[in-house]
């Protein structure tokens, strides 16, 4: 069963991570065509942060929660995806000109 709970785990965040890719090239895209800085590099930082965390919860955690570390890198990674979002949103919807 454990070995189910990771594969499952990872391929959840692996997705996850493929999508903040997806967004990645979004953000790179619209600054490249507007002129107007997405930071588009620092969706990075949320991919690699989700993708250690699922990394951890794969191979050394034996629940799917309570993981300090874990739990943490997801926080840190979530709040940055939120921030970049909101920005990249009001960016492309007629923010800063």
């Amino acid at each position: 069963m454990k070995i189910v709970n990771s594969v499952l785990t990872l391929y959840n965040w692996g997705a996850v991570a493929v999508l903040l890719i997806f967004q990645f090239l979004i953000a790179r895209f619209y600054e490249k065509k507007s002129g107007q800085r997405s930071y588009y590099a620092v969706f990075v930082i949320p991919a690699v942060l989700f993708l250690v965390a699922s990394a951890r919860y794969a191979f050394w955690v034996n629940d799917l929660a309570g993981d300090v570390w874990g739990d943490s890198l997801l926080f840190v990674g979530g709040g940055i995806l939120i921030t970049l979002s909101a920005l990249l949103f009001r960016l492309m919807m007629g923010g800063r000109r």
